[in-house]
C-alpha cells in the first residue's frame, strides 16, 4: 500500500467514506462521513460523530486512556472498505506533556490503521482545515462549527472536538477537489 502523502493523486471512487479525527489524551473526536457521486449531485452524508472525554477523570491511567481511543476509534472506522482516513497534522516539538501525550495517541492509531487495514493516514493542517471551512485560518472553534453547517445541516456536537473531527474530513474533501468551498 502506497505511503498516504500530499501528493498523492487519489482516484475516488463513486461512493466512499471519510474518517477525519482530531487527536489528543484527554478528548479525541472522531466523524465518518459518507460521499456518494453516484448522481449528478454529489452527496455528503455525516453518518457517525463520536468522541471519548477523559479531560475529567484523573483517575485513569494513560494505558486506559488509550485503549478508550482504541475502542472509539475502531467504532467509528467501521466500515473500512473504501474508507480514507484524514487527521490534522501534528505539530510537536516534544517540549510539553500534551505534546508528548499526543504523540502516544498518534502512534496508537498509526500502528492500529496499519494494523488492521494496511492504511496510512492522510493529513491537513490546522490552519488549512480553518482557512478552507471558515475562509479564516485564524478562526475560533466555534466559527468553524457554525460553518460546518453548509455542509452537514445543523448538528448537535456534544464537544468542539467532534465539530473539529468534521471539519478535518470535510477540509480534505476540499483540498482535494471533491467539494466546493463554500465561503
Amino acid at each position: 500500500m502506497p505511503k498516504a502523502s500530499d501528493n498523492e493523486v487519489i482516484n475516488f471512487p463513486r461512493m466512499y467514506n471519510v474518517l477525519g479525527a482530531d487527536l489528543s489524551l484527554k478528548r479525541p473526536g472522531f466523524a465518518l462521513l459518507t460521499v456518494d457521486k453516484t448522481s449528478d449531485e454529489t452527496k455528503l452524508i455525516l453518518k457517525k460523530i463520536s468522541s471519548v472525554d477523559n479531560k475529567n477523570d484523573r483517575k485513569k491511567c494513560h494505558g486506559e486512556l488509550l485503549s478508550d481511543i482504541r475502542i472509539a476509534f475502531l467504532n467509528a472506522a467501521f466500515p473500512s472498505y473504501n474508507t480514507f482516513f484524514v487527521r490534522e497534522t501534528e505539530i510537536m516539538h516534544m517540549k510539553t506533556p500534551a505534546e508528548r501525550n499526543l504523540s502516544k495517541v498518534v502512534g496508537l492509531l498509526d500502528w492500529q490503521l496499519w494494523n488492521l487495514y494496511k492504511k496510512e493516514w492522510y493529513s491537513i493542517y490546522p490552519v488549512t482545515i480553518k482557512k478552507l471551512i471558515t475562509g479564516s485560518g485564524k478562526s475560533e472553534k466555534e466559527e468553524v462549527a457554525k460553518s460546518l453547517e453548509a455542509y452537514v445541516g445543523k448538528q448537535d456536537y456534544k464537544c468542539d472536538d467532534e465539530s473539529d473531527a468534521v471539519a478535518v474530513a470535510i477540509a480534505w474533501l476540499i483540498q482535494q477537489g471533491e467539494l466546493k468551498e463554500l465561503v
